[in-house]
């Protein structure tokens, strides 16, 4: 048996703060100590740029000193955000994390480019991660000739099942089917070339608990189907659930969101779909977030859990409060219809079966 690996993932991060070193100082020893540690990235890490006219995080090569204090290896970067400054934005982006020794996918100055995977090698086991967004303004995909995201393209219907006028519809959503066999086909090469493969989505039903929309569900078994390892998803602000397809793992989302983004575009969003501001209920559980934790033998990868985590005072925080996050993800799960099943194996430590 050879020696045992550990893959740490955190999702849906902008750093907007002054001490922008101290974002991740509750959790970068668990990051630290991770062989390969992915972040989801929404920042943009570019001193100049373009803003969007309808939205532009904030933005500044500075932040990436946060993700090479924390020893991040990879981060994803196909987003809703990462045009938000133009191409100017985007390609300094991708410049400052190459001057900063930190491997990135989703985005490029072409859709092959974008559609690249990250391969990394630790102790003899190769890593390949791969990106794609469903969630971004059509302006922001990459193509042939035109800097972008990698793309996942997504068909939804409204479909009236009630003959009354009025009625609420039923959305039924699935990935195009370009986009599906484009990025099958991508984790069909990238199989052939690693132990373990990683696919990140930047996708879902934002705010609303509990919703997994259909196309997540297809995409996801798709691309285990396709030889995927692991599922990580991002984007929603909210947790959501989780499920073992083929004895893997597609974590559905998870999301260190509140912690970073900005609260006024957050307010917005909550004014649509809930009129106003949420319960206070529901406000408290965005404050429930997770580091993934998988550990791999063999080039394989032999359990899946999670780190509970609480965003306290504006930063994700293991300890403490980690089973309210664990009832929170036996909640939702179990709504959404998901099956997996959550066991402590430490006393800050979570590992996922079957149900």
């Amino acid at each position: 048996m050879g020696e045992q690996l550990v893959l740490a993932g955190a999702g849906d991060v902008i750093i907007d703060r002054d001490d922008h070193l101290s974002v991740f100082k509750n959790v970068k020893e668990i990051f630290r100590a991770a062989d390969v540690t992915y972040v989801n990235m929404e920042q943009i890490l570019a001193d100049e740029g373009i803003p969007h006219p309808c939205q532009s995080v904030s933005k500044g090569s500075r932040f990436v000193e946060a993700y090479t204090d924390a020893r991040v290896d990879v981060v994803s970067c196909a987003t809703n955000h990462a045009m938000d400054w133009g191409i100017p934005g985007l390609l300094g982006t991708i410049e400052t994390l190459d001057k900063a020794g930190v491997a990135h996918c989703g985005t490029g100055a072409n859709l092959s480019e974008a559609r690249k995977p990250v391969i990394l090698e630790r102790k003899g086991t190769k890593f390949g991660i791969l990106n794609y967004c469903s969630v971004a303004r059509p302006e922001y995909d990459a193509d042939e000739t035109h800097p972008g995201i990698a793309p996942l393209k997504v068909h939804t219907l409204y479909q009236q099942i009630d003959f009354q006028p009025a009625t609420p519809p039923v959305i039924v959503s699935r990935p195009t089917p370009e986009s599906f066999n484009m990025i099958v086909g991508d984790f069909e090469d990238l199989r052939k070339q690693v132990d373990v493969v990683v696919v990140t989505f930047h996708w879902g039903q934002h705010l609303l608990p509990a919703v997994v929309p259909q196309y997540c569900v297809e995409m996801a078994h798709g691309v285990i189907d396709a030889g995927a390892d692991i599922v990580i998803g991002a984007h929603t602000h909210t947790l959501k659930g989780i499920e073992m397809y083929k004895g893997k793992a597609i974590y559905f989302v998870l999301d260190f969101g509140k912690a970073f983004h900005d609260t006024k575009l957050i307010g917005g969003l909550d004014l649509h779909y809930f009129g106003g501001a949420p319960s206070p209920e529901m406000l408290a559980e965005r404050d429930n977030t997770m580091i993934v934790k998988a550990y791999i033998e063999d080039g394989k990868i032999v359990q899946y859990g999670f780190v509970p985590c609480m965003i306290i005072d504006g930063d994700p925080t293991p300890g403490g409060k980690g089973d309210t996050v664990v009832k929170y993800m036996e909640r939702i799960t179990e709504e959404a219809g998901l099956n997996a099943r959550y066991e402590w194996v430490s006393d800050d430590e979570v590992k996922i079966v079957e149900s």
